[in-house]
């Protein structure tokens, strides 16, 4: 399957070489070119691990299937992959998470390629969209939320990305660094969306949520030694209430996957487009 990800037909790769991917490399460390066999860890929460897609592997809801083990296919590179479902951005730095290290220390001075998608968890979004689906409109459940709490949470995000992006560019100096944002869950028409099971009220509160959480990663790579994949971008039209090429769940999930969260096509999805955004610093 990997093999199939890799024969980018020219069309689809033309496509996505219109990828927005900004990469401002320091002068005094260089990115190497991915090698067959070089070392790439996968960092994240629920939207990196994949779960619900078989097959999954132990804990953390992390499937064989999820976008890092397709990208180590197709490039043929040596995947260690730490991403775990709930995870915040304290977990992947600095705090332990089900017995387990952080996850930035998965990374050494020889690791070529790190992809991490994360910030989700720390602003409570699904979390949120998790506890307002099905509920009704007089039930007001966004605005009962604390949204104080929340706001807090995305006024400290961008520092927050930085603080990591600097702190894994710090533990593999030489390595490509991949922020994948998150796949778009609410598209532009989202209100009419049934598929989300959410009030308007609700809906418009969360979408804009999901906005935000999208503005920050674009920040952050704006003037940082990383890339972004923009799967958010990208995933407009293929969200919940697509009738083909659904990358990502509603509040019922479809043939893979959880409620919200990317499907095996979601994951396809974002493998490809991390594949556009590394360019030519893959052989």
């Amino acid at each position: 399957m990997g093999k199939l990800i890799a024969t980018i037909t020219p069309c689809i790769a033309l496509c996505f070489s219109l990828l927005t991917a900004n990469t401002a490399f320091s002068q005094d460390t260089s990115p190497v070119a991915l090698a067959p066999g070089a070392k790439y860890v996968a960092l994240g929460s629920s939207f990196a691990s994949g779960p619900g897609i078989a097959t999954q592997l132990g804990s953390c809801g992390r499937s064989d299937q999820n976008y890092s083990h397709l990208i180590a296919a197709a490039l043929d590179l040596t995947l260690t992959n730490v991403s775990c479902s709930g995870a915040t951005i304290p977990h992947l730095v600095n705090t332990s998470q089900l017995d387990a290290p952080p996850q930035i220390d998965a990374i050494s001075r020889d690791t070529a390629l790190v992809t991490v998608t994360i910030g989700g968890n720390d602003i409570r979004f699904t979390s949120s969209t998790f506890a307002c689906a099905g509920k009704a409109p007089a039930d007001n459940c966004t605005a009962n939320l604390d949204q104080a709490a929340i706001s807090e949470a995305l006024t400290r995000l961008p520092a927050q990305l930085r603080a990591m992006l600097d702190s894994i560019h710090a533990k593999a100096p030489q390595a490509i660094v991949v922020l994948v944002a998150y796949p778009r869950v609410f598209p532009a028409d989202a209100i009419n969306c049934r598929e989300l099971e959410l009030s308007s009220n609700d809906t418009a509160y969360l979408a804009a949520l999901g906005q935000k959480l999208e503005n920050a990663f674009v920040s952050v790579t704006a003037d940082q030694r990383s890339l972004i994949a923009d799967a958010y971008v990208l995933a407009n039209g293929h969200g919940p209430c697509a009738t083909t090429e659904r990358w990502i769940n509603g509040a019922q999930p479809a043939s893979t996957g959880i409620r919200f969260h990317p499907t095996a096509e979601g994951h396809k999805e974002m493998a490809r487009i991390v594949m556009a955004a590394l360019g030519n610093n893959s052989q």
